[in-house]
């Protein structure tokens, strides 16, 4: 083996054996670091010396003292006999640092036998001497006139180049070598455990670098081992104080142990010298000795006024928060990481917080913090988190929290809980208004209360504000919940299509903050907008990806993202996919949240499309009772009387259905789908020759909101009521493209309900026919002031409604509509074509 380097202290050891030779006894001490080559430099004199011929005994020290003793002791008793031999014996003893009392004296004493033969002892110990069990042989050996010390130090720059080049056999470059060193700082074992891999970018933990850190840190005194475990814990935050106050160390020792580990090459300064080093050190603990370290390290920095989150990185490391400080910097460091939008940070400090505090109120404090922090993480974690002070509040223990906690519950859609905190807190529902900021004139019902603050907080409906709301709000932990409710308000006051895009980009900007339950919650709304869009497959892959973002840690809010995944596998017609997500027995909490509201009415529509009208009935009548129960019957809620209608009339009891569709007509502020659906269903209910200009206002209404599966149900119901008056040319033409619409928005089921066994091609070869055979009048002749006045007319309205709905007068109208058809060739309203009676221009102002 060629040792580089070391060409000095093999020359002393050959004059030392030549010594022998000559019949002289010479003691050799090599000292050095761990892994500074000690034993290859012991090797090494041993194989010389065989090849000139001398007799050669060796032993080798170990931490097990007992294997140490034996082995030593038989080298020396050996030697002993060897003293009267014809050659030169040399002894060579590896670590005498772990020889035992009576190994050393047995040393002692050969270096005082007579001889006839030349003696060489070749030693080898770390820098200092072997020990305290060691230290008066060392000191009867330096009597000896033919002792010698040998120092081994670290290679320099120059020799890790060279070693370097050995290693790649040929020219190596000046930065790769410098690199080389300032990782192992020329410490032999750490340099060709580096070496063997070079041709990865960087030491690979528990690779041959570690194993040799390992080895080094092991030799060294335990001093030194507890430091450099300080060190390796402090990382960045080093500093010998901090270092010496972790392993409980006077200044001065710290020192001596800073001393020995430099020696090695393991420190640079006062730290470690890599992160490749730091990470081995700690590999030699066992988890729980890591533990302990860690929060040593956290409570010496607290002490040392380090900031919150370093100390919290501490003990989040350690898995525990022992005392009141501990808790205190995690809650501190949570906010800290919380400013900095790194919630998974926050959480798993307050989450250590938590389980280590012993003091009621302060672990329900911190559990509401978890319930805000967590929903856009883990629903059900959120969920959870209010359990325990609810409970609490209920038992009636002092320090129970009760606004805030109603708040959370709310943000949860728990009404029913939000209410019952409500009646329970000495405050009421003034501390639920306060946290809103609700004026004190708002509904003095707790549950009205809860359930209104869920749906819009403040009371603000203008779409014009959320729209504003939405456009200069970036998305944070303080502005998730107003941005849902603004999308909400969008999609609740006739502007589905703004917030499915909105959705969209604000699902984008969630997914980038890695928080799935913002996702759930996105993804949701967007598929609800979608679904009153009529596109049925978007909303089933935006309210899949919604449901799978939470996927076994929804909670109750998985029910909502699932609703809207049923209501349009079922207007597709994929039943079997859809009760696969209709679960039962239902947990007991849904019914007393919000998120019960559109499950039951998805799985009422799952029930009507698979001929349960009775099932289906019941459902919707729940949902009206719920939403009643809740002050949410309104023009923004489910419209249950509409869906409970259609069941009605397919139990063949139209009187109980019409009675239905006029109460849903009649809720005020009722929105253009809203009354289109009723408009729709209330036709079904009139006489034959009143169910056009129903429809056709239920088309108008639809085409306005943009829901094209509403819009094909009214469509098709008007061409239905065309072949019931004996118009069946254009009430074919009209079937046709209900057939049309239905198929765009991959509604199977209706399309078979409008054209049953009529595909695709048939339909569109059809409608060419008969656009050839009886040609509809060009509309393109109107001007757009006529298009405005045919189109209403065309809907049913009548002369006085058009000229008030144009702001002309009744006169213009009549005008207005002799040139219309003249135009195109007509003599009456009915003859008007279809484009118009199924067009409604944005410009013409119907909502």
């Amino acid at each position: 083996m060629t040792l580089l380097s070391r060409d000095n202290e093999l020359a002393r050891l050959d004059a030392a054996l030549g010594a022998a030779e000559a019949g002289a006894t010479t003691i050799v001490l090599i000292e050095g670091a761990p892994g500074c080559g000690k034993s290859e430099v012991l090797r090494t004199a041993a194989d010389t010396a065989r090849g000139r011929g001398a007799t050669v005994l060796w032993a080798a020290g170990s931490p097990d003292a007992s294997a140490t003793r034996h082995r030593m002791l038989d080298a020396l008793t050996a030697a002993t006999g060897e003293l009267d031999g014809p050659a030169p014996l040399v002894v060579c003893l590896d670590d005498l640092q772990y020889a035992d009392a009576a190994s050393l004296a047995a040393l002692t004493g050969l270096t005082r036998a007579p001889h006839r033969t030349g003696l060489l002892i070749v030693l080898t110990g770390p820098l200092g001497g072997p020990g305290a069990d060691g230290h008066d042989t060392v000191t009867e050996l330096l009597r000896h006139p033919g002792f010698r010390r040998i120092r081994l130090g670290r290679l320099d720059r120059a020799a890790t180049a060279a070693l370097l080049r050995d290693h790649l056999q040929g020219a190596a470059r000046g930065e790769s070598a410098d690199r080389l060193y300032a990782t192992t700082g020329g410490n032999p074992l750490l340099l060709r455990a580096l070496l063997s891999e070079y041709d990865t970018s960087r030491p690979e933990p528990g690779g041959p670098f570690a194993g040799a850190v390992r080895a080094c840190l092991q030799r060294c005194e335990t001093p030194s081992r507890d430091l450099a475990r300080a060190l390796a814990a402090l990382g960045s935050h080093t500093t010998l104080e901090r270092a010496a106050d972790i392993v409980g160390a006077t200044p001065a020792d710290a020192v001596r142990a800073l001393a020995a580990l430099a020696e090695t090459g393991l420190t640079n300064g006062p730290g470690l010298r890599h992160p490749a080093v730091a990470a081995a050190v700690l590999e030699t603990l066992e988890p729980a000795e890591r533990a302990g370290l860690h929060a040593r390290t956290a409570r010496v920095l607290y002490a040392d006024r380090a900031d919150a989150e370093t100390v919290a990185a501490y003990l989040r490391a350690a898995g525990t928060a022992e005392g009141d400080w501990a808790v205190r910097t995690l809650c501190e460091a949570a906010q800290q990481a919380l400013a900095a939008d790194e919630a998974e940070r926050a959480a798993a400090c307050l989450q250590l917080a938590h389980t280590g505090t012993d003091d009621e109120p302060t672990r329900w404090r911190i559990g509401l913090q978890l319930a805000a922090l967590t929903w856009r993480l883990t629903p059900a974690a959120a969920e959870q988190h209010l359990d325990a002070p609810l409970a609490a509040l209920r038992a009636g223990l002092p320090g129970a929290p009760s606004g805030s906690l109603a708040r959370l519950l709310v943000a949860q859609g728990r009404v029913a809980e939000a209410t019952e905190v409500l009646r329970l807190a000495p405050s009421g529902a003034g501390a639920l208004r306060d946290l809103f900021a609700v004026p004190p004139a708002s509904e003095s019902d707790e549950a009205v209360l809860c359930a209104a603050l869920w749906t819009h907080p403040g009371g603000h409906r203008d779409p014009s504000t959320a729209e504003r709301l939405l456009k200069g709000t970036p998305l944070a932990h303080d502005t998730f919940e107003p941005l849902v409710q603004a999308v909400r308000i969008l999609l609740h006051t006739g502007h589905p299509r703004r917030a499915a895009a909105w959705c969209e980009e604000l699902h984008t900007e969630a997914e980038h903050r890695r928080a799935p339950g913002w996702q759930a919650m996105f993804g949701s709304l967007r598929a609800e907008a979608l679904v009153h869009l009529g596109d049925l497959p978007g909303a089933e892959r935006a309210a899949t990806a919604a449901v799978a973002a939470v996927a076994g840690r929804g909670g109750l809010f998985m029910y909502r993202p699932v609703a809207v995944l049923v209501a349009a596998l079922t207007a597709m017609g994929r039943y079997d996919d859809a009760a696969r997500r209709l679960p039962l027995p239902l947990p007991d909490q849904l019914p007393g949240t919000v998120h019960a509201l559109p499950y039951l009415h998805a799985r009422g529509r799952y029930y009507l499309a698979t001929h349960r009208a009775q099932a289906a009935l019941s459902e919707f009548l729940d949902v009206g009772r719920l939403a009643g129960r809740w002050g949410l019957d309104g023009p923004d809620g489910l419209p249950w009387r509409a869906d409970a209608a259609e069941a009605l009339l397919r139990l063949r009891r139209p009187r109980e259905a019409r009675v239905l569709t006029a109460a849903q007509l009649a809720v005020p502020g009722i929105g253009a789908r809203t009354r289109g659906m009723a408009l729709r269903l209330h036709a079904a209910t009139e006489e034959s020759h009143r169910r056009p200009d129903l429809l056709t206002r239920a088309v108008a209404d639809l085409r306005g909101c943009g829901d094209r599966l509403e819009l094909a149900k009214a469509v098709a119901d008007f061409g239905r009521s065309l072949q019931a008056l004996g118009e069946g040319p254009r009430a074919g033409s009209v079937i046709r493209r209900a057939w049309r619409l239905a198929d765009e928005c991959g509604a199977t089921p209706l399309c078979r309900d409008i054209l049953p066994g009529q595909q695709r091609a048939d339909v569109s070869a059809e409608t060419e026919r008969q656009a050839a055979a009886d040609p509809e009048p060009d509309v393109a002749v109107l001007s757009q002031s006529e298009r405005r006045v045919a189109s209403l007319a065309s809907a049913g309205y009548t002369n006085r409604e058009i000229a008030a709905k144009l702001f002309v007068t009744m006169s213009t109208i009549e005008q207005h509509l002799t040139r219309i058809y003249r135009k195109l060739n007509i003599s009456r309203r009915q003859d008007l074509p279809i484009d118009l009676q199924l067009d409604i221009l944005e410009h013409v102002g119907v909502q």
